[in-house]
């Protein structure tokens, strides 16, 4: 007990009495809080009312192919102003890295049951897509949630017309990379001149250069996650490719 005694003790302030200073760091803690716990609050609120505004899945509703929903979610998050709306995080894996995770931009979604997007082929994600083409994409918006499962790989074909809808400035900076080789270290001088490079070039490039290709995922599921309450039951539907169509939609729990 005695032990017990002393260690309370010391966690109190001097005489056990606290300060003045202390209560106005106490407050100025608590108020922080607040204001984070208030924001955090807002954000789950919005997150919620648009997700409610869409309405439940219905599985007699739901469309055969998988990626007209899929587009007609991003559609939903572009109206509705979602950051990034066509980001999705590309999970791959590899003998040497191991898994790793990043997000990109998905340019397309093809009634083929495709998606694709644009990198460096010899970035982390380009090499492990190299040795091992299984991947996942998950795009998240609010209470929305989609996985796409399958393989990737290069789409030569598209690069050319992918990399010409880049803004030119995406374009110029590309070319200014392609010598140095984007994940390289890089010195902050030589950061801030390639920054002013591409403020001051007035080229517009059309070829893409080799840190620049196009990847086309295509997918052996489907999954849409759609949560509508405070518990854990949501809508949850997996689409799996069966040969060039789709077998119907399943319901799945949780």
């Amino acid at each position: 007990m005695g032990a017990a005694v002393v260690a309370s003790s010391r966690s109190l302030p001097r005489g056990g009495v606290t300060t003045t200073t202390q209560h106005k760091d106490r407050r100025t803690t608590m108020q922080r809080w607040l204001s984070r716990t208030s924001s955090l609050f807002s954000v789950r609120t919005h997150r919620r009312n648009w997700t409610q505004r869409a309405g439940g899945l219905v599985e007699a509703e739901l469309p055969a192919n998988p990626m007209l929903l899929l587009d007609e979610w991003l559609a939903a998050a572009l109206k509705d102003g979602h950051i990034i709306e066509r980001g999705f995080v590309l999970a791959t894996s590899c003998a040497d890295e191991g898994p790793t995770a990043r997000t990109v931009v998905c340019r397309d979604v093809c009634e083929d049951g495709s998606i694709t997007f644009g990198t460096n082929p010899n970035s982390l994600k380009g090499r492990s897509l190299r040795d091992e083409p299984r991947c996942e994409a998950v795009f998240r918006w609010g209470t929305r949630q989609v996985r796409v499962r399958g393989t990737c790989g290069v789409d030569a074909a598209l690069t050319e017309e992918m990399f010409r809808t880049l803004p030119r400035a995406a374009r110029v900076s590309l070319e200014l990379l392609h010598p140095i080789g984007q994940g390289n270290d890089v010195s902050e001088a030589k950061h801030q001149e390639l920054l002013a490079d591409v403020e001051a070039s007035s080229s517009d490039p059309q070829a893409p250069p080799a840190t620049f290709t196009a990847y086309r995922i295509t997918a052996s599921t489907l999954e849409f996650y759609q949560s509508l309450r405070e518990d854990f039951i949501v809508d949850r539907f997996l689409y799996v490719r069966d040969g060039a169509a789709w077998s119907p939609p399943v319901r799945l729990a949780g």
